[in-house]
């Protein structure tokens, strides 16, 4: 093994996203993962991409070709530079410092010099030359590590080392004296204080061959050094790199710790290299061979990104091969082998063409695991895509089958650029896995994905330990579909044989082939282990041997007793104590496990008693393995000073427990968990219910401790922190509710400041989650709680502290909804904002928000939670008709033929496609990158992300598309129409049109008594080979689309009345569940049902006589179904059982309803409004993962409770216009029924100062600059001026108010578009589409009309700040000054452009859109263009805001902030035009800005960022994230589109935000954040 562990530091982000495209064997890994032994890289090879093979055969003759440079003498190794050396810098600042650091025995040059040759230093002769590097500055790190010398420096460390490179880094400079600012010894920065600068800076590190475990060759090198008679001598970081070193152990644990933040690339070799350190890796002759290892030509850092995309799709947080590699450091040479030659293994292995399945069945501790991973790798060196996952009982992440197939799904990607591109799809469409159904895994990524790839490289699939799965059948039944796939999949399967696993093979060999194969017979793998074991043994051949075969007699093909056994003869210290040994020893498992426990049982102290059950304890019952530093700190409060845990464990665990080579403690293998829990003759008992009792406040304890808010905020989690902060609820579940110490420990907590840190740590950790899965717990709890209060003495029933527990469990499930991407975004959140913005109600409330020198909110009523997380509109105008949701979008479908797109996290709009005809039906492809539109005469398709339409075909004569989908891969659109025909449109190649399938497709024969007409329903399965078909006059059929053919109609059982001879029923609504084959409906007299099509099963849900369903639809993972009703209320039903667990009811009637891809929230449309629904019983059901799959079904169980939660939904008036008094303290609002009201800020009271007579909403209110006037226009074109005055505290609200003016403008004028009232409050400007007036308020008429407006083109106004007696009009190019008296223009100023008119990223949007000015032309009412959409004047009358926006056919869509100074506002000479400058905008802060609001002070920007946090910006700062100030956020149910527009902040800081019917009003510190 090579020695040496060279590391490339890079600070800096932008050039490493081109060095992100360097893959000849990357691991891209968390650095937790990357800590593993670099010898194992070869034992990896072939699991790659397709391209990395590209890559491999352009290096593989770099090292082979014959070179013009021959190796050189040896020079002096002192002649290369020590310390930091600039190589390369660039003319200009350098984008990125790269420092290359060599490793032991090498040198800062010859290290990277092939052949040691100074014209092949390729980091300094060639790297630079490469146009995506140049940019950066290339320096290299020279330290003294020549083992091969002598002299005092024995005595130095890695750490000395790492020091000096720190030094140098913060202090060296180079030729040009500019200060070096570049990466360092990452771990030795972070713990010092003088280093953390440049620690910040550091944004990634390379690995090239690093043996992060040590080398097995470090200590066999100290030992030639100490015995050489040339004056050397060992070295001590020599030592410090020995395999499994305390030094190297202590590093990799603190790395993996402290440098979560870095960007790891790891390369190590896939081919053979000679031991020694004279081979380079690097060995590179030309500037080709340098690009060729650097991948600019091969790679562009795609796969990379796509897989970190791919990685976030699936939730991988596990790395694949942590249980292989352990399992693999374990196998002996010459053991496993026997397997390869069985005929099945060699027939499953060579089969060309066919997918099967080849299940693999040995006894319990029969070495099944090794075996596998011998395979896995025999697999990988035969250059075959190998694909693995090893279920594991005592590890809860690792036993679904939701968890095998993420795994999977991974692996795959990274072999099969193919499928990883349209993994990369639907992670753009918004698709989260982690917690989807397994089916709904297998059947949207395996069947409708994988499977349809044309490729003819077999997929070999290994299977470990299915017994160990919490669901074996559903992983057979998954897998009997592999038949179906075009790529040849072979799946080996190793298992216990289980009457239940053999029965699940039985049935898959009716549709897959499977071959069993037997792998009982071990001996001669247990002959070859034992003597390896055996070898260095003292004593005689003869006598090893003898011993070898009294082991092998006795083992009954039990790997793991041979284990024992020569562990325990390992301790022998003579022959004879062998032999007694062995004597000793009792043959088979369950013998051997009994001595094991009398060896616990002999135990003397009982300090070793007590610590032997807390271990085992751990073992037995952990949610997953802890590692060692873990379970250090689980044992510290009872046992301090544990000096070595492993063999701590050894001498008191009797062998039942082991420390594997990851570090983790677990149990000798699963048999020993099932002999544990029955164990009788134990010092102690290991009861279920009292050791996860115990584990559960162990857990809960850690976030007792004061001090984890202090430890949170320096960064870093200690060890068990992570364990107990998602595990607690699962030792909860499994305890006693009878418990009182359970009880009042989970009272202490919950009542207490310590359940903030909990839940900030879950979002550190990114396990949100968990806080669903507690919400359960606690209910689950509670329950049994109250069941167990049944039988005991009322005044023994704690009935405030399970009310306390019931308020957290709501709490709990709503802080996900409502906050949780807030609380991603800033832990530190749940302390300074959360509390204060949850209903008055809320415990989370009533225990930390009260009172808060951070922030108070007030004006809202709502004391309690509700479950609309946001509404949107399509506009007063318009009725929605169609809702569908794909993830990351939400599109609802208008009465005008368009279709409009919101976020569906922020809910913000995002696209408006218009169809531009009355349209039928739309749908979102399977990845939802791409939504089709089906209209009276056209098709159309639209691309998402960009707003392009990809294609428009004449539908078929006189039409209507009854249901569309896309299938075969998003490849193809399928429609069944009202004539009873289905459509078929290749997407790709529109140009053939639709084509109509086989025309005795849903031709039905008419049956006596019914009356075949046209269908009432059309609904496409989820895999689109099937069609069901419903009639009002004609029974539901079921029709299959590949061979076309009727399967079924729906025969119908009626118990009361009903003709005799009809045995079916009309159907109004049908749809498929997702998973199972069956279908949903709604006869014709209000009945649901589901059927079975092909088992005829049916069943009906009892009839409400006073709500007849009218729609119907089901979650996407089969769990749910709803429906909603002529009366407004929409009903959530567990499928399986058919019982109602949620009513939503409301006095506005559904339209439409769908699920959210993730199942956690439903949608509705009610007029021209979608709802957005997100009840707790949804998120329980949707974050039911492999853990909630363990607790007892009650915990899980939705139809537990015998009612359902219900829910009353007002619909408020909402408010359309809001206006603040300039001098504070009142505020002014209109809404949608045309009611005027005043707010007193400090009194909480309103005053009702205006209605509209006819009920039009009010459109425009403004107030006057000194306070004393307000005005407001009606949507009708009516305009009001009141004036408003204290009465010194008397009257009911203390002030008063009357109208001053009130005039209905002439229809001729258009719509009002602005109102501005005049300094003095003696005019009224009332601007308009065409117009633009000034009313005299003391007349009420109009005193001027401005003449010289540019028709055509949209203006706003404001008063001029640096001129009371002037009025600016603003246009996208110009600023005219008029006279406020007369409305003449005086002046106008050129508003210099940024750029171009429409930014390219708005272009690409919008596909067609010609190079225009940038302004709406009036007269092409469908143009698009640029408008001035608000001006706003800053609070200290320094500068204008301009907002612009986009606005025709696509809605209005922001643009982008113009901010002027009033200062450059000077009056221009007679006849000039001067030019005005915008305020520089930083790239990265304008990107950020959604909505701004105004300036405070001098110069702080204030605005609302994408997310809604409320930022501030100081103008006179540069961009980048530290010149960026958050100070609170807005929850997501508060804000919607019509809502975010009139957002405003005070003077002093006061945030107004308009909610529903309500504004509410936000106090913190804004204003005075100075």
């Amino acid at each position: 093994m090579d020695l040496r562990s060279e590391a490339l530091f890079a600070n800096g982000v932008l050039q490493w996203g081109k060095l992100r495209g360097i893959k000849d064997r990357i691991s891209n890994q968390p650095s937790d993962e990357l800590l593993r032994p670099s010898s194992l890289a070869g034992q990896e090879r072939g699991r790659r991409s397709d391209a990395l093979g590209v890559l491999e055969g352009v290096l593989e003759p770099v090292t082979r070709r014959v070179s013009p440079h021959s190796r050189q003498p040896s020079r002096d190794r002192r002649t290369d530079p020590l310390g930091l050396t600039v190589l390369y810098a660039p003319e200009e600042s350098p984008s990125v410092d790269i420092i290359f650091v060599h490793g032991l025995g090498g040198t800062s040059q010859q290290t990277w010099s092939k052949n040691r040759d100074p014209e092949l230093f390729w980091p300094k002769n060639w790297l630079p030359l490469e146009p995506d590097i140049c940019t950066a500055r290339v320096l290299s790190f020279g330290y003294n590590a020549h083992y091969f010398s002598s002299g005092p420096n024995n005595i130095l460390s890695i750490s000395d080392f790492a020091k000096s490179l720190l030094f140098d880094m913060k202090l060296g400079k180079d030729e040009l004296m500019e200060d070096l600012d570049i990466g360092d010894a990452y771990l030795q920065g972070l713990n010092n204080e003088d280093y953390k600068g440049i620690i910040a800076q550091i944004r990634a590190v390379l690995f090239l061959s690093t043996p992060h475990r040590g080398a097995s060759l470090a200590e066999t090198l100290n030992r030639i050094l100490s015995v050489s008679v040339l004056g050397w001598s060992p070295k001590q970081y020599v030592a410090e790199i020995n395999r499994n070193s305390h030094a190297l152990e202590d590093i990799n644990e603190d790395f993996r710790n402290l440098a979560p933040k870095l960007r790891i690339f790891s390369f190590y070799e896939t081919l053979q290299t000679p031991i020694g350190p004279k081979n380079m890796i690097l060995d590179f002759c030309s500037p080709a061979d340098s690009r060729a290892f650097l991948g600019i030509q091969t790679y562009k850092a795609k796969s990379s990104a796509d897989m970190r995309e791919v990685e976030r799709l699936l939730s991988i947080s596990n790395a694949p091969d942590d249980d292989y590699v352990s399992l693999r450091d374990r196998w002996r040479t010459g053991t496993c082998e026997g397997v390869l030659s069985e005929p099945g293994f060699i027939d499953w292995t060579l089969s060309s063409s066919r997918s099967s399945i080849l299940w693999v069945h040995a006894r319990p501790g029969s070495g099944k695991s090794i075996q596998s991973s011998f395979l896995i790798d025999h697999l990988i060196k035969s250059d075959r895509h190998c694909h693995y996952f090893f279920f594991r009982y005592g590890d809860s992440t690792r036993r679904s089958p939701n968890a095998l197939l993420r795994s999977l799904a991974f692996q795959v990607a990274r072999d099969v650029p193919a499928f990883r591109e349209a993994l990369c799809c639907f992670a753009d469409g918004g698709l989260r896995l982690e917690k989807a159904d397994a089916r709904t895994i297998w059947q949207k990524l395996f069947v409708s994905t994988l499977f349809k790839i044309q490729r003819l490289t077999p997929l070999y699939w290994v299977i470990d330990a299915l017994d160990e799965s919490e669901s074996a059948n559903t992983v057979i039944d998954i897998l009997s579909n592999i038949s179906s796939s075009s790529i040849p999949i072979r799946v080996l399967v190793m298992s216990r044989q289980t009457p239940a696993i053999a029965n699940g093979f039985e049935r898959c060999a009716d549709i897959t082939s499977v071959t069993t194969l037997c792998a009982d017979n071990n001996i001669e793998d247990i002959r070859f282990y034992a003597t390896a074991e055996m070898e260095y043994m003292h004593g005689s051949a003869d006598f090893r041997q003898g011993i070898v075969n009294q082991i092998v007699e006795r083992a009954e093909g039990n790997f793991l007793w041979v284990h024992l056994a020569l562990k325990e003869i390992m301790q022998c210290h003579s022959l004879e104590d062998i032999k007694q040994a062995l004597e000793e020893i009792p043959s088979g498992m369950e013998s051997l496990y009994q001595r094991m426990e009398a060896a616990i049982a002999r135990l003397a102290r009982p300090s070793d008693k007590s610590l032997a059950r807390v271990i085992l304890t751990w073992a037995a019952y952990s949610r997953r393995p802890l590692d060692v530093a873990e379970l250090l700190q689980a044992l510290k409060s009872a046992f301090p000073a544990i000096l070595d845990l492993k063999h701590t464990v050894n001498l008191v665990c009797g062998y039942f427990v082991v420390i594997d080579s990851n570090n983790r403690v677990a149990l000798v293998h699963q048999t020993a968990r099932e002999y544990l829990i029955k164990a009788s003759h134990l010092p102690f008992s290991l009861a279920a219910q009292d050791a996860q009792e115990e584990l559960f406040g162990i857990s809960l304890s850690v976030y007792l401790d004061r001090q984890v808010r202090s430890n949170l905020s320096q960064g870093s989690l200690p060890p068990l922190y992570s364990y107990a902060a998602t595990s607690w609820a699962y030792h909860l579940n499994y305890s006693s509710a009878a418990s009182d110490s359970a009880l009042s420990l989970l009272i202490k907590f919950f009542q207490g400041p310590c359940v903030l840190p909990w839940i900030q740590a879950l979002a550190v950790l990114g396990q949100l989650k968990v806080l669903v899965f507690t919400s359960q717990s606690l209910t689950s709890f509670i329950r049994k709680r109250r069941r167990v209060d049944t039988t005991r003495m009322p005044l023994l029933h704690r009935l405030s502290d399970l009310e306390l527990l019931e308020l957290w469990a709501i709490d709990l499930l709503k802080l996900v909804g409502k906050f949780g991407g807030h609380l991603l975004q800033d832990p530190t959140a749940i302390y300074k904002y959360i509390p204060h913005l949850c209903p008055r109600n809320s415990v989370l409330y009533r225990q930390f928000g009260k009172a808060s020198p951070l922030m108070f909110v007030t004006g809202l009523s709502n004391r309690d939670w509700d479950d609309c997380l946001a509404r949107v509109s399509v506009g007063n105008e318009h009725q929605a008709l169609i809702v569908t949701c794909s993830g990351r979008y939400l599109a609802v479908l208008t009465s005008i033929g368009t279709i409009i797109l919101w976020d569906s996290i922020t809910f913000e709009e995002h696209q408006t496609f218009s169809h531009d005809e009355h349209v039928f039906t739309i749908c979102f492809s399977n990845s939802g990158n791409r939504l089709a539109s089906y209209g009276f005469h056209t098709t159309r398709i639209w691309n998402i992300s960009s707003g392009h339409q990809l294609g428009s075909v004449a539908n078929p004569p006189d039409t209507r598309a009854l249901s569309m989908t896309f299938a075969e891969d998003d490849r193809v659109l399928l429609m069944g129409s009202d004539l009873r025909g289905i459509g078929r449109l290749s997407v790709d190649d529109s140009t053939e049109g639709w084509h109509i399938l086989d025309s005795s497709i849903l031709q039905d024969k008419s049956l006596e008594g019914t009356f075949l007409n046209s269908p009432t329903a059309l609904a496409f399965s989820s895999d689109a080979t099937q069609i069901a078909v419903a009639y009002r006059g004609f029974p539901l059929t079921v029709w299959t689309l590949t061979n076309p053919r009727l399967i079924n109609r729906c025969r119908r059982r009626l118990e009361h009345g009903g003709n005799p001879n009809s045995a079916w029923t009309g159907v109004n609504r049908v749809i498929w569940h997702p998973n199972n084959g069956e279908v949903l409906g709604i006869y014709t007299d209000g009945i649901v049902f589901k059927w079975d099509p092909l088992e005829g099963s049916h069943q009906e849900l009892q009839a409400d006589l006073n709500a007849t369903p009218s729609e119907i639809q089901c979650s996407p993972d089969g769990i749910v179904f709803a429906t909603s009703d002529v009366n407004g209320a929409v009903k959530l039903y567990n499928y399986q059982h058919f019982a109602l667990i949620y009513q939503l009811s409301s006095e506005d009637i559904v339209t439409a309803l769908c699920f959210s891809p993730d199942s956690r929230r439903f949608y509705d449309l009610r007029g021209s409004y979608c709802n957005i629904w997100e009840p707790n019983v949804l998120i329980r059901l949707s974050d039911i993962d492999e853990r909630a799959s363990e607790i007892d079904a009650e915990a899980g169980s939705t139809t537990a409770s015998s009612y359902a939660s219900e829910a009353w939904v007002e619909t408020p008036v909402s408010i359309t216009a809001l206006s603040a008094r300039p001098q504070g303290q009142l505020l002014c609002t209109g809404d949608d029924d045309g009611l005027v009201e005043v707010h007193d800020i400090d009194t909480e009271k309103k005053l009702k100062v205006g209605i509209s007579a006819t009920g039009m909403s009010i459109d425009q209110l403004i107030w006057s600059e000194d306070g004393k006037y307000f005005a407001y226009a009606e949507l009708g074109g009516r305009i009001t001026v009141n004036s408003i005055e204290l009465l010194n505290g008397k009257g009911n609200f203390g002030w008063l108010h009357r109208s001053v003016m009130s005039a209905k403008l002439s229809p001729e004028i258009g719509g009002v578009r602005q109102l501005l009232l005049s300094p003095g409050s003696d005019f009224l400007l009332v601007a308009s589409l065409n117009s633009a007036q000034l009313w005299s308020i003391r007349t009420r008429s109009v005193h001027a009309t401005c003449t010289s407006v540019e028709l055509g083109v949209l203006q706003k106004w404001a008063t001029n700040p640096s001129n009371q007696e002037q009025l600016l009009a603003f246009t996208t190019t110009t600023i005219i000054a008029y006279g406020w008296g007369d409305l003449q223009e005086l002046t106008r100023w050129h508003i210099k452009p940024l750029g171009k008119a429409i930014p390219d990223a708005v272009e690409e949007e919008m596909p067609g859109l010609a190079r225009r000015t940038p302004v709406c032309n009036m007269t092409d009412p469908l143009g698009i263009g640029e408008v001035v959409d608000q001006v706003i004047v800053s609070q200290a009358r320094e500068h204008i805001l301009l907002l612009f926006s986009l606005q025709g056919p696509y809605r209005r869509r922001r643009s982008h902030l113009r901010i002027i100074d009033v200062a450059s506002l000077t009056d221009a000479s007679s006849g000039e035009c001067r030019a005005v400058d915008s305020v520089h905008i930083p790239g990265d802060i304008a990107t950020m800005i959604e909505r701004p609001l105004d300036i405070l002070g001098k110069d702080r920007l204030v605005f609302l960022d994408e997310s809604f946090w409320v930022c501030t910006w100081r103008l006179t700062h540069s961009g980048g994230p530290n010149s960026l100030v958050r100070h609170f956020f807005l929850p997501r149910d508060w804000v919607n589109t019509e809502s975010l527009d009139l957002c405003q902040v005070m003077a002093d800081g006061t945030f107004l935000c308009p909610r529903k019917d309500e504004v509410a009003i936000i106090k913190s510190g804004l204003g005075s954040d100075w």
